[in-house]
């Protein structure tokens, strides 16, 4: 049980490092589930200006012309995303935001306003993981909660070619021997680098003027010392580990 162990003891070492996401939705057999992944992000990458909240078509500014954008700390990408599997194909079938005209959390679709098709196409490859067994417990990062057993899906080109489902300690395994090949890559390597560039930037202005002038000097002190020491690497590789989705097919399952 020595991978349920570490498992347990990245949960505990980054607890406090992230704020829980809303996930997106994926029907598969006329049921809903929810969808730990986010097979839109690469979609926004290549076209930015159709994002439904940060991209120029969308983006609204305030009466001093700044720009204004509608996310909350509990889904920094600003939408929900509703996908189906229809004969082995995934789609995209509705997409919505909160309503920035609403005090409430109320969510309208941009769907018909971003993609002209009922059912659109992505063109989307890797891996999709789809909770569907009990709810055990939830995290405070990213789509990281914890559940009996796990739906996980592989597609190419937007056509599923493998499912198997996998329970809870299989998944953590399965999801172990997945970073460590991720280890080997450019994509590692970049990740870890940017890491340390936010983390730098995260001192910079947590210690600036700008946001200490009306800290006391003993909160000073508590910024000051929890940047004291560099992050080690396992601290770097436990915060991947949990947040990086690990799409992309690196092991089997």
């Amino acid at each position: 049980m020595k991978f349920k162990f570490l498992f347990l003891f990245i949960l505990i070492s980054i607890k406090f490092l992230a704020t829980g996401q809303q996930t997106n939705f994926i029907t598969i057999q006329g049921k809903k589930y929810k969808l730990l992944n986010d097979p839109l992000e690469s979609y926004f990458e290549k076209h930015p200006e159709d994002h439904p909240v940060y991209g120029e078509k969308f983006v609204r500014k305030n009466e001093n012309g700044d720009e204004t954008f509608s996310m909350t700390t509990s889904n920094h990408r600003g939408y929900i995303a509703y996908f189906e599997i229809i004969d082995n194909e995934l789609f995209l079938v509705d997409l919505t935001i909160t309503d920035p005209d609403s005090d409430s959390d109320t969510q309208i679709s941009m769907f018909n306003k971003i993609f002209p098709n009922k059912k659109t196409k992505l063109n989307y490859s890797g891996i999709l993981t789809v909770p569907n067994g009990d709810f055990i417990d939830s995290d405070n990062f990213g789509f990281s909660s914890y559940y009996s057993s796990y739906l996980i899906l592989t597609l190419r080109n937007d056509i599923l070619t493998k499912s198997k489902e996998l329970q809870n300690e299989e998944y953590i395994k399965f999801k172990i021997k997945q970073f460590k090949e991720f280890q080997k890559t450019k994509e590692y390597r970049i990740a870890y680098i940017n890491y340390l560039k936010s983390n730098k930037e995260d001192k910079e202005w947590d210690l600036s003027y700008e946001n200490t002038k009306e800290l006391s000097k003993e909160e000073i002190k508590e910024i000051k010392k929890q940047y004291s020491k560099k992050p080690t690497k396992d601290q770097i590789d436990n915060f991947l580990f949990m947040m990086s989705n690990l799409e992309k097919v690196y092991v089997d399952y």
